[in-house]
This record gives C-alpha cells, structure tokens and sequence, in this order.
C-alpha cells in the first residue's frame, strides 16, 4: 500500500507509531481473545487488495482517529480534498 496524501498532517503524527495504533485496534476490537492473522487471510487481502485497489484511510478528526478500507477513487477524492483545505498560502 502506497500513501495518497503523505503530506497529510495525521500520517506526520502518527509516523512511527503503528504499533500504539494496532494496539488501540485490538483493545478496541479483540481485547480478552487477540487477533491472529493467518496465511489464508494474507492471501484473501491480497487478492483483495488487487481486485479493489483498496487501501487504508486514516482520519484525524479533533477527538478521534479513524480508519477505514476505501475503494482507491475515494481515497483520491479525500487526499485531494485534505490538500485542498491546506490551501497555498
């Protein structure tokens, strides 16, 4: 997976944190069992992946953060937006 928006202000915040954010991920989601990933979902993700272009959005929001699988259209749509409210001054 490729960044869209590196420029994006929450990917700068969160360089170098993935493990913190996997960790809030399966406290959120799978606290007492955990998360195991098989072989067989690598695979199914990957043909995912390359079937949809699919990729991970992640979204500051001012008391949150949010992550969603899009479709690649809409990933464009918000990075060119995020780039957008940047503006050029």
């Amino acid at each position: 997976m490729t960044e869209l928006n590196p420029d994006a202000v929450i990917l700068q915040q969160l360089q170098g944190q993935w493990q913190k954010m996997v960790a809030l991920v399966v406290f959120k989601l799978a606290k007492e069992k955990g998360v195991k990933i098989t072989q067989t979902d690598i695979t199914a993700f990957m043909r995912e992946y390359e079937r949809t272009g699919m990729t991970l959005m992640t979204w500051g929001h001012f008391d949150s953060i949010e992550f969603k699988l899009v479709t690649r259209e809409e990933a464009e749509r918000l990075a060119a937006w995020d780039k957008q409210q940047r503006g050029n001054a």
